[in-house]
């Protein structure tokens, strides 16, 4: 707690700073009529009333813009794109240094001007590489209506889930996933259920970030996947509701409405959300033993299925202390009700040729709650550009479940029909603690320094009351149950110098560290493990612009993955008659050394080369009793694995009405392990091609479809056949582009279909499986908008030669 009170404290002592003058500043967002940032438009401040301009400067990326004239009086802005007709905003008085104004949300209109019988339109790119990573716009896609976080995250570019649903980047594990540059730190199963209920509607861009500077964390050996949320810029009262319906192997729902308010100083936000979403799959899976007799074989056949109602709720607040310094509060709560039925008929020949038989029919009803509070500060301490900002977090986690399995043995050998029931009661809980100091100095017009300090602590929960029997006559199964406690926490200090030392060459390098203690206690088994660590996390990236169409950007990074919670309890859980898992609590992180080559080609194409090492490389391994034909599975470290990739990225204008986004990867994987003392080398070349195609049809209509194959891949001993698969949608905007309609199409051929083989030590593994995503969705989304508007500029065309020749 000492680590907290410093933090406070310092805190403290800059806010203590917060009346500091400040020049005046001017700030608003560009965005066109399909909610798409304008970048790089011009915004020129004009002076009154004589309309000559006095200064201007250009939109960033995500069409963001701020001006700080040192100036008094009356002034517009005029607002300039190619493509775009001119826009005026109202007119303002500047009074002083201390004048701020923001002009938020601002939407330039596209202009389409006929020549020669072609239309000129400008684009933005859904996908783009910058800043060493790539990021994938998700607002305004009509493929995002009514889906969920984890739906789009598995279409971000390079990104896969593997056959236990844990997300991949180029084929690797060792993932994590961020949430507006904060850390989930959840087990990957209580991660699936927060981004499964989580709505895509809410998402602005997805960043997959492979080579993270030293400010981020250092987890994920394969990378980041960040989620960037929409954030308000508009003055004023806006907002939308939407509603959609979702029709497939289920009918499901999904309603809610945002609400943002900013005035002054205050800029405030609601989000709620209400869901009905499910879950289809299809499961085969076939084993032999050739171990236990010539003839054993234990086949599942089985489907699984899920509804749960989620409602889900987030609000919060910032206040501007003043130009400088700000203040903020968000709570994030969620609530999941879920009902599961997992039906199998299980065939087999097991130990002394023995035959099994069984028909089981397994019942789950199970509740999830997740709260969040973050409490957060920003200062700007002078006019140069020194910043700090601060985070405090604290998340809540709950779930509760009760599992009910009836086991029917069918045709056994002394012809009785025996029936087996049993069941569970399955409770877990989180607590996590973080806090974080970011602090940034220029050192020069083109250099800064950052440096940051970061404490975590993390308790988790997990408690397994297991019964023979069901309802109130059973009794407790005391080998079946289980209690384990887990904490973990983790200090980190970082620094990072960047430095554009000329027009040509630019550099950054930095260096993290972070001290782990972890500590696992099963009081069942009476064991206690405990696992401390210090690592060090360097981090160099040096850029070289050659020439205006060719950038070089060389870079080396060190990053770890930790082992989740649950997989480092030395328990074993019960999942059929035949087969279990039991975790492992000697599991080692898993740390990777990445070096990358970027090249981008007239500064929108890009090429990635990259070598990946990583060592004590985590993975699923199963084991089989040559007595009884059971199966284990358990996650061991591996010796290594070494990953050689190349992405390309090519956003591509095949008509004025039709822009495409192309994205293909190959990878070569390398596993090498030991298993019954034998040394197994996996390799695999692995592809995978994403293409994403916007075309402007007739009638407003816009059409986006997105095609995906996934080659051949591995993961420890597993290889994993190749998928394909296309998503379509169709979106049409009405009422002065405040009613958006989305037609949505998913996986329209039923082609995710997932193969896995794996053979160890004489035995064979397979396992065919699909996750129903095949379905069509109806969306609909109001918006309003109470806010300032600016205004557009009246002409009739835009080029000065057709004026000339006689053109109105």
């Amino acid at each position: 707690m000492k680590f907290f009170q410093i933090i406070f404290a310092t805190m403290a002592l800059f806010l203590s700073q917060f009346l500091l003058a400040q020049g005046p500043s001017l700030n608003g967002t560009l965005y066109d009529q399909n909610e798409e940032p304008v970048s790089f438009a011009t915004v020129a401040l004009m002076k009154l009333p004589d309309s000559t301009m006095v200064t201007g400067t250009m939109s960033d990326i995500d069409g963001q813009f701020s001006l700080k004239p040192n100036l008094t009086g009356k002034y517009y802005l005029r607002l300039s794109a190619i493509g775009y007709t001119n826009t005026l905003t109202p007119e303002f008085e500047i009074t002083g240094p201390g004048f701020n104004k923001d002009f938020g949300r601002i939407t330039l209109n596209e202009e389409t001007t006929m020549l020669d019988e072609v239309v000129v339109k400008t684009w933005r790119p859904q996908v783009r590489a910058e800043n060493g990573k790539v990021v994938m716009r998700v607002a305004g896609s009509s493929l995002a209506a009514g889906n969920t976080a984890y739906q789009m995250l598995t279409k971000a570019p390079g990104v896969s889930v593997s056959q236990n649903g844990d997300f991949q980047i180029n084929g690797k594990d060792g993932v994590a996933v961020m949430i507006d540059d904060r850390l989930t730190y959840f087990s990957s199963e209580e991660l699936k259920t927060l981004l499964e209920n989580m709505p895509a509607e809410n998402i602005e861009n997805i960043e997959v970030i492979t080579n993270p500077s030293a400010k981020y964390d250092a987890e994920g050996s394969a990378g980041i996947l960040n989620i960037t949320l929409k954030k308000n810029t508009l003055s004023g009262i806006n907002g939308s509701v939407y509603s959609g319906i979702k029709m497939g192997r289920q009918t499901l729902f999904n309603s809610g409405a945002n609400i943002n308010y900013k005035k002054g100083k205050w800029n405030s936000f609601l989000n709620i959300d209400a869901s009905q979403r499910g879950l289809v799959r299809d499961a085969f899976s076939y084993r032999t033993f050739p171990e236990v007799s010539a003839y054993s074989y234990y086949s599942q056949d089985g489907r699984q299925t899920s509804k749960r109602f989620v409602p889900s709720l987030k609000l919060g607040t910032d206040y501007d202390l003043n130009e400088k310094h700000s203040l903020g509060i968000m709570g994030n709560f969620m609530y999941q009700d879920r009902k599961q039925d997992w039906n199998l008929i299980s065939l087999g020949i097991m130990n002394n040729d023995t035959s099994v038989d069984i028909d089981a029919k397994n019942h789950m009803n199970e509740s999830f709650g997740n709260a969040r509070i973050n409490l957060h500060y920003t200062g700007k301490l002078d006019t140069l550009g020194t910043r700090i900002s601060a985070d405090v977090d604290y998340v809540r986690l709950q779930k509760e479940s009760e599992s009910k399995f009836r086991n029917h043995y069918l045709y056994s050998e002394d012809g009785s029909d025996p029936f087996e029931a049993l069941s569970n009661e399955n409770n877990s809980d989180y607590d996590i603690y973080a806090a974080r100091i970011d602090f940034s100095l220029p050192l020069s017009p083109t250099s800064t320094l950052e440096t940051g300090v970061k404490a975590s602590k993390v308790i988790s929960n997990s408690e397994l009351q297991a019964y023979f029997g069901i309802g109130e006559g059973r009794t407790l199964d005391p080998d079946g149950s289980n209690d384990f406690r887990y904490e973990e926490e983790i200090f980190a200090g970082y620094v990072n110098y960047s430095n554009r030392i000329n027009d040509t060459w630019n550099i950054q390098g930095g260096l993290r560290v972070e001290k782990t203690n972890g500590q696992g206690q099963s009081f069942i088994l009476d064991q206690t493990h405990t696992n401390d660590y210090l690592n060090l996390f360097p981090n160099v990236s040096v850029e070289q612009q050659v020439n205006d169409n060719y950038k070089l950007n060389y870079s080396f990074s060190r990053r770890i993955t930790r082992p989740n919670y649950q997989l480092l309890n030395p328990f074993l859980f019960y999942l059929d008659p035949n087969t279990s898992i039991v975790g492992n609590p000697d599991l080692q992180p898993q740390i990777s050394n990445v070096i990358k080559l970027g090249q981008t080609f007239f500064r929108k194409y890009n090429l990635i080369l990259s070598y990946d090492y990583t060592k004590n490389y985590m993975a699923e391994e199963p084991t089989t009793d040559p007595i009884t034909g059971k199966s284990t599975y358990t996650t061991n470290n591996l010796d290594y694995y070494k990953g050689y990739n190349a992405t390309a990225i090519a956003p591509i204008q095949l008509a004025s009405f039709w822009q495409t986004n192309n994205n293909l990867s190959l990878t070569y994987q390398n596993f090498k392990m030991e298993m019954d003392n034998e040394i197994i080398n996996n390799n695999n070349l692995h592809f995978m091609a994403q293409t994403n195609h916007q075309v402007n049809l007739p009638a407003d209509f816009k059409l986006e479809v997105s095609a995906t194959v996934n080659g051949p891949t591995i993961n420890g001993i597993y290889n994993i056949d190749g998928q394909w698969w296309v998503d379509a949608g169709i979106k049409r905007s009405f009422m002065d582009n405040k009613l958006n309609v989305s037609l949505r199409a998913s996986d329209i051929f039923r082609s995710m279909d997932m193969k896995v083989d794996a053979t160890y030590g004489g035995n064979y593994f397979n396992l065919k499986q699909y996750f129903w995503q095949q379905a069509v969705s109806l969306n609909l989304r109001y918006s309003f908008d109470k806010g300032n508007k600016a205004e557009r500029e009246v002409r009739k065309n835009s080029l000065e030669e057709i004026n000339r020749v006689g053109g109105n």
